[in-house]
């Protein structure tokens, strides 16, 4: 089988013999889920996708799509709302199977392979009483929400998932495997906190790990009156650093945790999440729950495993889920 374009044509089974990782074609019968983005809608069809194994792998499938000139799209985790994670005609990397994560708990940080979920970072640094904040979804890849910035359930106290990188690895466009800090190669470190894409494939970051043994936290379902999302936000601004809030303000869906009398009106759909001492934040989240009857809310004091997505099963009736 040849892989066709218009400047090369490459040979399957030769690349399967270069690589150590998978190479799945459209032939395979895993094709179909191997090129599916989260959260869908978005029907590419790759000549390639290759599972590498290793940032040799890496290095190899960026040098074939420079010698060939075929696009080459990044996959960590699998959500891209507009496809990233996907080309139509060219090379799909896959980072799925890099998932190696070393923890130093005395020196408070982390080595993680990009392939991983925020979810499976989380759980394993929550064992030890530790996190790292990143977005609001387990299911994602670090490799994505890291260069994306980061903005999770502890940005308030610890900021963006940026501001908790350490250093990272990166296969450049030549090929070249390069270790970037503060003190090596400081431009391209600074480019990947925030700069936008295109300056490498990231195959490893070390991240700072924060003292998170225990968080309060629960969703709080509001009408979107234009008095409670201004009060809302006023009271998100006064708050302690302690608390972090994402409030969407969206037409109510008709999900079962939801009465019918709300489905299809404009409700404010906000997680709340107190890094801290739990009466503290209960003191913290009451005026919240003060500005309007709510629709829907539940608050609870949990092991920090914040963002492991929501298996349908676990959806109680009274419309909160905890992860």
């Amino acid at each position: 089988m040849l892989l066709e374009n218009q400047r090369a044509q490459i040979s399957i089974p030769q690349l399967r013999a270069a690589l150590n990782g998978q190479v799945i074609t459209p032939d395979d019968s895993e094709y179909d889920k191997a090129r599916t983005v989260f959260p869908g809608g978005i029907d590419r069809r790759p000549a390639v996708i290759v599972r590498v194994a290793s940032a040799i792998d890496v290095s190899r499938v960026v040098s074939l799509a420079r010698e060939t000139g075929m696009e080459l799209a990044i996959r960590s985790g699998g959500h891209s709302s507009v496809g990233h994670g996907v080309s139509d005609g060219g090379i799909v990397l896959d980072l799925a199977k890099m998932r190696y994560l070393q923890i130093d708990v005395r020196g408070r940080t982390a080595w993680a392979q990009t392939g991983l979920t925020a979810g499976e970072y989380t759980k394993a640094a929550s064992a030890h009483g530790l996190a790292t904040g990143f977005g609001d979804t387990g299911s994602v890849g670090i490799g994505g929400i890291t260069l994306g910035g980061g903005i999770g359930y502890l940005v308030r106290k610890y900021g963006l998932t940026i501001d908790d990188l350490l250093a990272a690895e990166i296969v450049t466009a030549d090929g070249q495997l390069l270790h970037v800090d503060a003190n090596s190669h400081p431009d391209l470190f600074w480019a990947i906190r925030g700069g936008g894409g295109n300056f490498g494939v990231a195959t490893r970051f070390q991240y700072r790990l924060h003292d998170v043994d225990k968080i309060l936290g629960g969703m709080l379902i509001l009408p979107a009156t234009p008095d409670v999302i201004a009060s809302f936000i006023a009271q998100a601004d006064a708050a302690p650093e302690e608390l972090s809030t994402i409030a969407n303000v969206m037409t109510a869906p008709p999900m079962p945790f939801l009465p019918p009398e709300v489905h299809g009106k404009l409700i404010v759909m906000a997680m709340l999440v107190y890094a801290g001492d739990a009466g503290a934040g209960e003191r913290v989240i009451a005026p919240f729950k003060a500005l309007a009857k709510h629709v829907a809310v539940q608050r609870k004091q949990f092991p920090l495993e914040v963002g492991r997505p929501p298996r349908r099963e676990n959806l109680p009736r009274n419309g909160v889920y905890y992860p």
